[in-house]
């Protein structure tokens, strides 16, 4: 018979206990295949999206401005005054504010090109729109329902600026930390592992270290400063590159036309002027590095150590690493052959 005891058990055993929980968890969360073991887990870093906390600050400050600018007593700067005589009328309110959210939406997709998601723009033309949707709200049911018979009828007439700005600073706040959080990424013995799942979204990208061209590391001013920074895989068929345009296309048909009239000295004049806008308008596209936080380890924490471990594995699993090990057995097995 067998009996119970109380005693400890070894720390030793905890410790590979807890470890193969840990290997279990990882190979659950990144569908590992038998054999594969992962070296290095990590996510974004709480810096990673650190404009888009910005942008939602902004948002904020926006519905600050119609609410301060109404309470304010008449300025004496023109601009002010102007501004605050538009924002003191109802369509004035209607017409500034959309447009205003709109350049913030606008901005956001040219400063965050490959983190500007769809979810984002969506959130920040709601806000847009959601004044002019309490509006219509309470003109339909003014219109077409008595009174008390309107399912909608608790929702207020006027948009209260102010508390609707603390609102949604708070809601694209939250949302952004989700949007980093769904971002998990693996350097495993077999490939590295790219995740994403947000929302009702789920997505997973392998890619074997044979597919691995490059690794290249980019990190800006703030990202040396705090250690943090995009480590991207480089393969044949482009993945981590970007088309880009480059140039002057703001005077892109300004140029003068030739007409069948014109004389010689009217037709070179205007074939100069051509010249000109044609060198001022010209573009050319190049690609470059572009981070993608669905394709590449994106503002990660302690970069610099992903990317080795990265090119350690990618040169023990590549064909010349596996023609050198051949070659040395090779040449083992022809020195044993000149002993015997």
């Amino acid at each position: 018979m067998s009996e119970e005891t109380d005693d400890p058990v070894p720390e030793e055993n905890k410790e590979d206990e807890s470890d193969d929980k840990k290997k279990e968890k990882l190979a659950a969360k990144f569908s590992l295949i038998s054999g594969e073991e992962v070296l290095i887990a990590t996510k974004p870093s709480v810096f990673a999206f650190f404009s888009m906390y910005v942008l939602a600050v902004v948002v904020g400050l926006v519905h600050y401005s119609f609410n301060a600018l109404s309470l304010m007593d008449d300025p004496e700067n023109s601009i002010a005054a102007f501004l605050k005589g538009m924002i003191d009328t109802d369509i004035g309110r209607a017409i500034g504010f959309p447009i205003l959210i709109m350049l913030v939406a606008w901005f956001n997709r040219w400063v965050n090109i490959s983190t500007s998601g769809r979810w984002y723009t969506s959130s920040l033309i709601l806000i847009a729109l959601f004044p002019f949707l309490l509006a219509m709200n309470g003109l339909i049911g003014d219109w077409f329902f008595a009174d008390g018979e309107y399912p909608l009828s608790f929702l207020p007439d006027s948009y209260a600026y102010e508390l609707m700005g603390v609102v949604w600073t708070i809601v694209l706040i939250l949302f952004t930390t989700h949007y980093t959080r769904s971002f998990n990424y693996a350097v495993t013995s077999d490939g590295i592992i790219f995740k994403r799942q947000f929302l009702m979204t789920r997505s997973q990208r392998r890619m074997l270290y044979d597919n691995i061209t490059e690794v290249n590391l980019s990190q800006g001013p703030i990202g040396t400063m705090l250690r943090f920074g995009s480590v991207l895989p480089m393969t044949a068929s482009g993945l981590g590159l970007g088309d880009e345009s480059v140039g002057i296309s703001a005077a892109a048909g300004m140029a003068p036309a030739v007409d069948d009239n014109d004389n010689a000295a009217t037709v070179a004049t205007k074939g100069l002027f051509k010249l000109i806008f044609g060198i001022l308008t010209a573009q050319r596209t190049i690609r470059s590095l572009r981070p993608d936080p669905s394709n590449c380890f994106y503002n990660i924490s302690k970069p610099d150590v992903v990317k080795h471990m990265i090119n350690e594995m990618h040169k023990e699993k590549s064909q010349s690493s596996q023609l050198g090990e051949l070659k040395d057995l090779l040449a083992q097995s022809l020195d044993k052959k000149e002993d015997d």
